[in-house]
């Protein structure tokens, strides 16, 4: 009895480590990646791989014997079928292999590496070494296996479970279209910003991107050719635009980028530029993302309704609305409040330009057209600083705040600022004789307070002198 309750008592600790260490990888990395190294740990995509595949081989050995023995042509090779019997079979494999809930998972498994090893192709293809872009393998498994239990996949009568099934493949495909314009935008973008010259460098990731542009539109045009117009077809058509709008937009931006690197010359409008082409995207993004929600609410309440879509609504109004708009209007509001700062500094142009004889300190390029003066005349590009104070309010060299409000400049005489109208440099020299005069008179009187102490203790060794006497 002893013997078994110490080896109870290990088993317990060692079920309560394990559960601590799952703890604490939840706290560090998160839920999603602690799903994903208990995935792979314990294997369990291998398994439903290995089972899926063996029961598919099984199924189309005996299928093609029974096709093959049905066929009343007996002229032909024992070990050829025709072009009609192997579509069929392929289509009744097909449906057998999404049968029940156990097979779903197998098929899971299956799509998990042919995406796994895709992505990893296009990361080598494109020249991205982004860890986060290896996840292909393992969103669209669980996407595939959401879509078959929110439309009931398993439960569905053959003939019905091969159209489903070929819906959500659809649903699916765009999907990973969406996820692999997520792993080039970030290349072009570093490409273009970076003005990298090497053609082999940029062909890869624009071949890449007019892909993604042209497979949604090809995929659009066979749906519409072939389908009438209801929800699910809407749902795709919608994600195939959206699509197509995120790559027009990262290539408008990657063609502003490579004009800017062209020149040579600072393009102070090219933030602006920039902000506006991806706002518009984003915005008509959100728009879909709107539209999308009704379109899912509509197919909730009058066609097939469930507390799986139901979730999966509630987490798109939140991630694809909420956030969306939220993250949108922070970003207004901190560019706006960068404009309103930047514009509240003096400007200086023209011949005043010219005797500044010095270079922005944060982009290392002579002042051209404008420069910006901060109150600690410190002087800057409008569009570096603008970018600058986006992530704090301080001056880059000094560290002073360089935006103030008007009841601070009220109460602060002596803070260095040059109103629009004045000169900067003759402030600055006043300001310097200003100083000068504060000094004397310092020392002025620091020199009549050292009198004074001299006095009084001359005064007072006069008295210890004259006490010491009587």
């Amino acid at each position: 009895m002893e013997s078994f309750g110490v080896h109870c008592l290990r088993h317990l600790k060692i079920k309560l480590a394990a559960a601590l260490d799952i703890l604490h990888m939840y706290r560090i990395y998160g839920l999603q990646l602690l799903m994903e190294d208990t995935w792979k740990r314990i294997r369990f995509p291998a398994v439903l791989r290995v089972f899926w595949l063996t029961r598919l081989t099984a199924q189309a050995v005996v299928l093609t014997y029974v096709v093959k023995m049905a066929e009343t042509n007996t002229e032909e090779k024992f070990y050829l079928i025709s072009w009609e019997n192997c579509w069929e079979l392929v289509c009744s494999l097909i449906i057998s292999g999404c049968d029940s809930t156990l097979t779903v998972l197998g098929m899971s498994a299956v799509i998990s590496s042919i995406a796994h090893y895709l992505g990893l192709g296009i990361l080598a293809f494109i020249g991205s070494t982004d860890e986060d872009d290896k996840r292909l393998g393992f969103v669209a498994p669980v996407l595939f296996f959401i879509l078959a239990l929110q439309t009931g996949l398993s439960g569905l009568k053959p003939e019905e479970r091969l159209v489903r099934l070929s819906r959500n493949m659809c649903l699916l495909l765009t999907a990973v279209l969406h996820f692999i314009h997520g792993m080039t935008d970030p290349v072009l973008m570093s490409l273009s910003a970076s003005h990298v010259s090497s053609f082999r460098r940029h062909f890869p990731v624009l071949l890449v991107s007019a892909c993604l542009f042209i497979l949604p539109v090809l995929l659009s045009y066979i749906l519409w050719h072939h389908y009438a117009l209801n929800t699910w077809l809407f749902a795709v058509t919608a994600f195939c635009v959206e699509l197509c709008l995120k790559v027009i937009v990262s290539i408008t931006v990657y063609v502003l980028f490579m004009i800017d690197g062209y020149y040579n010359v600072l393009w102070e409008k090219l933030d602006d530029y920039v902000y506006y082409v991806r706002s518009t995207g984003n915005i008509i993004e959100f728009i879909f993302g709107v539209i999308m929600f009704g379109n899912g609410a509509y197919t909730m309440v009058f066609e097939s309704g469930s507390k799986i879509r139901a979730c999966m609504m509630c987490l798109h109004a939140y991630f694809n609305i909420y956030l969306q708009a939220k993250n949108g209007w922070k970003t207004f509001i901190n560019r706006r409040t960068a404009v309103k700062k930047i514009n509240s500094l003096p400007e200086v142009k023209g011949s005043r330009l010219h005797e500044i004889d010095d270079v922005c300190a944060i982009c290392y390029h002579e002042f051209t057209t404008s420069a910006r003066i901060t109150p600690c005349n410190h002087y800057f590009h409008a569009l570096c600083l603008r970018k600058w104070l986006y992530i704090q309010d301080t001056c880059p060299m000094c560290h002073q705040k360089v935006y103030i409000e008007e009841k601070e400049n009220a109460n602060i005489s002596n803070n260095g600022f040059v109103a629009p109208n004045e000169n900067p440099i003759e402030v600055a020299e006043e300001a310097a004789e200003a100083a000068h005069e504060i000094n004397e008179d310092n020392d002025s009187t620091d020199s009549d307070d050292d009198d004074c102490v001299a006095e009084h203790q001359n005064e007072t060794l006069n008295v210890d002198s004259d006490s010491l006497g009587d």
